[in-house]
């Protein structure tokens, strides 16, 4: 499988990790894959063949351009065909200042383009289908951006302005003291524009640490690393595991998902970027 990495035009960076493409000829992937939670929302080009959703066992076929939107939880999926994507990972909360629609609306599952996002983005979909390479995707893809970023989102600058002092603070009540705001008005400004509640951001920035330190080498031991991502105990690590993936972290290094071997460098620079703001 060839997948690569594009930034994003300066003035997007604040909104966009990264573009990137994907692409095989033959199934890259093993029969059953795991997107994990991360903190991301995905717009994604298909332009290779279908591939699949599997939820309670049913296998749902996604078809053409469509969005992954943020995972409490995660998803389980099949590629069986031939892959070719271009797709935009937006950074927590970074579809909100280009669409204006609530985080919440694109949680844990797959939503075509028309469906949340409408013609203009399927006139998107037909122009990067046509570019004769990425590079020329890329430019389309800045050029539509640009034209419908909103920087002066007053509630996306609030969210992005209260997330550093919820994923730092010791607990809640600092930040609702700081900020002036009860816990149910934060959570409502936080599920709008990042699709998370606040107590939600900081499960998945746990769970992002320690899918990060299990696949680092550096620790001598599952326990160590549940200490070192901030959970109470080993069953407080098990639980909010398996409560995230269905799996305990023993069972899901077992696992070795390709998607998430093939991730980490995103996931690590993510991690120093996006979770330290």
């Amino acid at each position: 499988m060839e997948y690569l990495e594009y930034p994003p035009h300066p003035r997007l960076a604040a909104y966009i990790e990264c573009y990137w493409s994907a692409f095989s000829e033959k199934p890259p992937f093993r029969e059953q894959e795991s997107l994990i939670p991360d903190g991301t929302i995905e717009l994604m080009f298909n332009f290779g063949d279908d591939y699949f959703h599997i939820r309670d066992g049913a296998y749902v076929k996604i078809k053409g351009a469509h969005v992954i939107g943020i995972r409490k939880e995660a998803l389980s999926i099949s590629q069986p065909g031939r892959q070719h994507f271009f797709c935009i990972r937006f950074k927590l909360g970074g579809t909100y200042p280009f669409f204006g629609i609530p985080g919440n609306l694109f949680a844990n599952s797959f939503y075509t383009v028309e469906e949340l996002l409408g013609r203009q983005l399927k006139e998107l979909e037909e122009r990067l289908f046509e570019a004769p390479g990425n590079v020329e995707r890329v430019g389309i893809t800045n050029d539509f951006l640009l034209r419908k970023m909103d920087t002066g989102n007053t509630d996306y600058l609030f969210a992005l302005t209260c997330m550093p002092a919820v994923l730092k603070a010791p607990n809640i009540a600092d930040v609702l003291r700081q900020f002036n705001l009860s816990y149910k008005a934060l959570e409502r400004k936080f599920s709008r524009v990042l699709g998370v509640s606040p107590s939600e951001l900081v499960r998945i920035k746990r769970f992002s640490n320690a899918v990060h330190a299990m696949y680092s080498g550096r620790f001598d031991s599952l326990t160590s690393i549940g200490y070192h991502c901030g959970y109470y105990d080993q069953s407080h690590f098990i639980r909010e595991f398996r409560q995230m993936t269905r799996f305990s972290p023993r069972e899901f290094l077992k696992e070795q998902f390709t998607i998430v071997q093939v991730i980490q460098p995103a996931l690590a620079e993510r991690l120093s970027k996006m979770y330290n703001l």
